[in-house]
């Protein structure tokens, strides 16, 4: 297979090297260079890359921040569709109710390599490690930003972050006063309703929000996949005094997903009804000196039930998630900042059908992360994170990398990590074997290795002032080892297990290009061209199945797009109306539990908003059209059943109103 880059390029961003480069450079600045602050220029600051508040400049991982004005202009309805405007990640639907998304490819439905965060509250939760994008309790409109780490994290977050972090931010309580009502309607079924109410006072602050969200999901008589949830989300916060405070956060989903394919006897139609909730509760302490000290509580519970007794497919679960961590910043000198704490969680899960008995799982996490500011130019990051799976793993993830300010508007950032991901229940202890779950029985034999990723990149920022553009761009090399991969089982009838049976190398190139076009005005580019291979590090069990394992070495290189792409204009054509229009291309790619490669994909959205009276004033508000794949392209979807072969996404279009009182 072509190399996109060389191995002496790749080599260079050893860690030996990179400090090698660095001190030999020292004698390159001036006693009067200027000082640190210079450097904190109107880049986006960020709290997840190392969880220390940071310039995205000076950040140990590539990041992506998805904004408010990102958000709206987009014209999406799901959270997980807002992924498409971040360089490398795929989106991809099973049925019309049940997104996923990843990034660098090589995933299946459940896409359990991502660590996604809500508020520091993990949602990526058992059996099977995936997130439940829909049954989330939050709203659109609820949320301040995201930020997406690009590349593995696990020094800051554990496993599970092999591939990167998700970490969407909430609106502070603060900023909600007053109430807002929105309604959304349209073609497919389309109905969304939401109510916002919000207060700030002297000492307590609070918003709370009402929606209920439907459509008829995917255009195909054959799929039963439509679906209706309702949620309800509060959030305050109480101020002790100028050093304490206590955040507070609940909220509840109920949500009715249709499930069922035509001609599968096994997976007929019918409704899965799920429940989710969670409770927060935070509190933070001010110290002397800039400093903090965090304690963070949550629970998160997840019952999902099917109303078919006699489907062989069915899912009938209850997760329960608890979880206490502490963190403590301070600065060390002058030049040093430090952040260390720790978490223990304990997940449970009972079942009728993935698991013989209740399962139950504690994880302990001690982390550390050093910002050392060697000169004004040069800043290093030092972290890691020291972990005990429950699972019988303890895995040390390191992760170390050098930003160098060429000046204060052009920094290049060298860095490299190993992270991991552990099994999920349903690997480690699936045992379907009495209820042919999903057409296919389990009994997993356990004894996995954790998946491993050693990553190293080389990044460049820039802000061109002058000219209004910025440019965020990286080349990477990860190199996974002890990939899981489903393991045929010496019986009969035919059971499945896991095993560690393969390595992967990916390597490529991505980036994001914004310019500012005026005040609420931006073109946005992402761009991703990556390749991936594959080499066997072991057998199957039964040995005559190694022929399918060497069918999946080939076909690896199609498990990622080699190149996609979006484009995001947010467009202020008058004080009163926006027009937001964005583009997406796929190159053809092969999710690994798909029965065909998905085509080559492209699509455009367009919204046009009109905004009337001051806007966060009372009386205020917008009305907007949005019309999802507006020239019907060729945007098919991930298939993995014959009734979904060819699948287009057909043209949507949806009115919203939003008013504010």
């Amino acid at each position: 297979m072509r190399q996109l880059l060389c191995q002496p390029c790749m080599t260079t961003l050893s860690l030996g090297m990179t400090w090698s480069l660095g001190m030999a450079c020292g004698s390159a600045w001036a006693t009067d260079y200027p000082t640190e602050q210079v450097y904190f220029q109107e880049l986006p600051v960020v709290l997840s890359a190392s969880r220390l508040s940071q310039p995205v400049s000076e950040t140990p991982n590539a990041m992506t921040v998805i904004d408010r004005e990102m958000i709206v202009a987009s014209g999406f309805r799901n959270i997980a569709d807002l992924f498409r405007l971040v360089p490398g990640m795929y989106v991809g639907y099973d049925y019309g109710n049940a997104p996923f998304v990843t990034y660098h490819g090589t995933t299946d439905q459940y896409a359990r390599r991502m660590q996604v965060l809500v508020d520091g509250r993990s949602v990526y939760l058992p059996p099977f490690g995936g997130v439940r994008w829909l049954d989330i309790p939050l709203h659109l409109d609820d949320i301040e930003r995201i930020e997406v780490i690009r590349g593995p994290a696990a020094a800051a977050y554990g496993a599970n972050s092999l591939q990167g972090v998700i970490s969407i931010i909430t609106r502070e309580a603060a900023g909600a006063n007053g109430a807002t009502v929105s309604l959304a309607k349209g073609n497919g079924g389309i109905s969304d309703v939401a109510a916002r109410l919000g207060s700030s006072g002297e000492q307590l602050d609070y918003r709370a929000t009402l929606a209920s969200r439907s459509d008829d999901g995917h255009d195909l008589a054959a799929m039963n996949d439509g679906s209706t949830v309702r949620h309800a989300n509060l959030r305050a916060n109480y101020r002790f005094n100028m050093q304490d405070s206590v955040d507070f956060q609940l909220g509840y989903s109920d949500a009715t997903h249709a499930s069922g394919m035509a001609g599968r006897v096994t997976d007929p139609f019918r409704d899965m009804q799920t429940e989710t909730s969670f409770q927060q509760i935070g509190w933070l302490h001010a110290l002397p000196g800039g400093d903090e000290f965090k304690l963070n509580y949550y629970h998160i519970s997840l019952d999902y039930r099917d109303s078919a007794e006699q489907a062989l497919e069915k899912d009938n679960n209850q997760v329960h998630r608890h979880e206490l961590g502490m963190q403590h910043t301070m600065s060390i000198g002058h030049a040093n900042r430090m952040v260390w704490g720790g978490t223990v969680r304990r997940d449970t899960l009972t079942g009728t059908v993935l698991f013989r008995e209740p399962q139950s799982l504690r994880l302990l996490q001690l982390f550390a992360h050093d910002e050392w500011r060697v000169m004004p130019s040069l800043l290093a990051n030092l972290g890691a994170m020291a972990e005990d799976d429950g699972m019988g793993h303890r895995n040390l993830s390191p992760r170390v990398s050098l930003n160098y300010h060429l000046t204060p508007e052009h920094t290049l950032r060298v860095g490299a990590s190993v992270a991991y991901r552990s099994p999920v229940m349903f690997e480690q202890n699936a045992n379907t074997a009495y209820a042919s779950w999903r057409s296919r029985p389990f009994m997993t034999v356990g004894d996995l290795r954790p998946e491993r990723v050693f990553s190293r990149e080389i990044g460049y920022l820039g802000e061109l002032a002058e000219a209004d553009i910025s440019i965020d761009a990286r080349i990477y090399q990860d190199r996974v080892s002890d990939y899981i991969y489903l393991d045929p089982q010496p019986t009969s009838p035919r059971i499945f297990s896991f095993k560690n049976l393969y390595a992967i190398q990916y390597q490529g190139l991505e980036g994001t290009f914004k310019y500012r076009l005026g005040k609420h005005s931006d073109l946005i580019l992402n761009y991703a061209h990556q390749r991936s291979n594959c080499t066997a590090t072991g057998s199957m069990t039964m040995a005559q199945f190694d022929p399918y394992l060497a069918d999946y070495i080939v076909q690896c290189p199609l498990n990622v797009p080699a190149d996609s792409a979006s484009i995001l204009l947010a467009r202020q054509l008058t004080p009163e109306l926006q027009l937001g229009a964005g583009y997406y291309h796929q190159e053809k790619v092969q999710v690994t539990d798909a029965q065909w490669p998905q085509p080559l994909m492209r699509r455009l959205d367009l919204r046009m908003a009109y905004a009337f009276g001051r806007q966060g004033k009372p009386d205020s508000g917008e009305v907007a059209l949005v019309v999802q794949n507006a020239f019907q392209d060729n945007y098919t979807e991930y298939s993995n059943v014959p009734q979904k072969a060819g699948f287009v996404f057909n043209r949507r279009a949806y009115l919203t109103a939003t008013l504010k009182f």
